[in-house]
């Protein structure tokens, strides 16, 4: 359903961020990107999302490009949560998750009723303690959950989600990532970013590495080939330890 294809993209002022970078996401599974600061990641997404358009190669949505989709109808069909969600301080958290059906109130209406959704969303990012408190009494981790729960009510098939776990609790990061894994078993494909490598891995998430000079960089299959390439693009020595048949990477403390 997502396809980018040799992406590049340079900033007028800050230089060239990606460099042909290229990946396919699938309905039915969750692909992670990971990568030092400024290495391209939020762009990256952003391209794939059609908020930025690349300085050459393709991002498609449906074997279409993704620019070019109606937004309304590009909207029905993907869900994008930036990495510092916006929300307005005096609305009530249960009318900002009812705004992902905004785009369902052009025809054709929703496949899923609204109460449906609002109840998943709901109870994924457990929000029954929050659900009546104004945006502006919330703490980041609370808001954090909101806006993905807007996304969840939007309902389309894909997902883009930058850093969406960076405010949460441990908790609810991995409430989180098993509402992915769940939406993933039903067909939808998800597309973040992320700074926890070992929680994606732990959760069967596809890894995919955006090094220092905006190259796309699959996570090899061997252990020793690993470690290689994660202190190469990091910068810092890494040990490898096996936690429920997964090899986990952490840095290596002085």
């Amino acid at each position: 359903m997502v396809r980018l294809e040799d992406l590049r993209f340079a900033y007028p002022r800050g230089g060239e961020v990606l460099r042909g970078c290229t990946l396919g996401v699938r309905p039915g599974e969750v692909v992670a990107l990971a990568g030092p600061n400024g290495s391209g990641k939020t762009t990256l997404l952003k391209i794939a999302a059609g908020l930025l358009r690349p300085t050459s190669g393709r991002a498609e949505l449906d074997g279409k490009l993704v620019a070019a989709w109606d937004r309304v109808v590009r909207a029905k069909r993907l869900a994008y949560v930036p990495q510092k969600p916006m929300l307005p301080e005096d609305w009530p958290v249960s009318e900002l998750v009812a705004m992902g059906d905004f785009p369902h109130q052009e025809a054709p209406p929703a496949p899923r009723p609204l109460a449906q959704r609002l109840h998943e969303a709901r109870e994924a990012l457990e929000l029954e303690a929050i659900w009546d408190r104004p945006a502006g009494t919330l703490s980041g981790g609370e808001a954090q959950r909101v806006a993905l729960a807007r996304a969840f009510v939007q309902d389309a098939p894909v997902l883009m989600l930058d850093e969406p776990a960076s405010h949460l609790d441990l908790r609810h990061q991995m409430a989180l990532y098993c509402a992915l894994a769940a939406l993933a078993r039903r067909g939808r494909a998800v597309l973040l970013s992320t700074h926890d490598i070992n929680l994606s891995r732990l959760s069967e998430q596809r890894l995919l590495i955006l090094d220092r000079g905006g190259v796309l960089r699959a996570l090899p299959a061997e252990e020793e080939a690993q470690g290689r390439l994660l202190e190469d693009v990091f910068g810092v020595r890494f040990i490898a330890r096996d936690l429920s048949g997964v090899t986990c990477w952490f840095p290596k403390v002085k």
